[in-house]
């Protein structure tokens, strides 16, 4: 009887552990949320930048605030959901975001012009050698 009891204990002990650090992680993951959902709402805003400029060339920082209007970023089992409504508000962000990351860069001629009106278009591929599962290839753009 006290060998049952025993192992009843235990597994109670065991299993007020497993909630503890699940409720830790959920913890951790609450805080951390606001960071990851603008983070992802920059990498929705940069994709859908790149996008416009593989068909449209160029763009200015009014384009990418016109370009990035009602993207939204969820995180899957989160109720909380991300979304720009005015892309103007979002726009300087994900500018300074593309630009170290080196997404797109300004085009020629921009030394001049003022922040609003320089135009900003898809970086140049050089001819790149990449290697892969021991193999060369080369890329060019």
């Amino acid at each position: 009887m006290t060998g049952q009891i025993g192992t009843i204990i235990v597994g109670i002990i065991l299993f007020a552990i497993a909630t503890v650090i699940l409720y830790v992680i959920g913890m951790k993951k609450k805080m951390n949320e606001d960071k990851r959902l603008f983070a992802m709402l920059l990498n929705n805003g940069a994709y859908r930048v790149v996008k416009y400029l593989k068909t449209h060339g160029s763009i200015t920082l009014k384009g990418i605030g016109y370009v990035i209007k009602d993207i939204s970023a969820k995180e899957f089992g989160s109720s909380k959901k991300a979304v720009i409504k005015d892309g103007r508000a979002f726009q300087d962000s994900l500018l300074d975001y593309m630009l170290k990351e080196e997404y797109i860069v300004g085009a020629p001629g921009n030394e001049k012009k003022k922040r609003l009106d320089k135009v900003y278009v898809l970086p140049e591929m050089k001819d790149k050698k990449e290697e892969k599962d021991g193999r060369i290839s080369e890329f060019k753009a």
